[in-house]
């Protein structure tokens, strides 16, 4: 009685256990990327321990722009295909 209630719920919400695992680590993956760009990223870029010059903030910024410009391509990209 339970199993036919679980997969009527699944027809339901229209996920499978599939759809469920590599949601779980995409959601686990995002995280861990984002953890990792505070950790090295953002948090030397707000300190400027060295005061570096002109150029190496620019380039430091740069980095910074690129990487959330691919982050809302590939968000973009991901809610076109489904």
């Amino acid at each position: 009685m339970n199993d036919s209630r679980k997969e009527s719920e699944k027809e339901e919400t229209g996920m499978s256990d599939a759809n469920t695992k590599i949601l779980l680590y995409s959601i686990i993956g995002m995280l861990a990327l984002g953890f990792l760009a505070v950790m090295f990223v953002i948090v030397p870029w707000l300190l400027h321990d060295d005061s570096p010059s002109w150029k190496q903030i620019l380039i430091d910024d740069s980095i910074v722009l690129v990487t959330i410009a691919m982050f809302v391509y590939g968000f973009y990209m991901n809610t076109k295909i489904h």
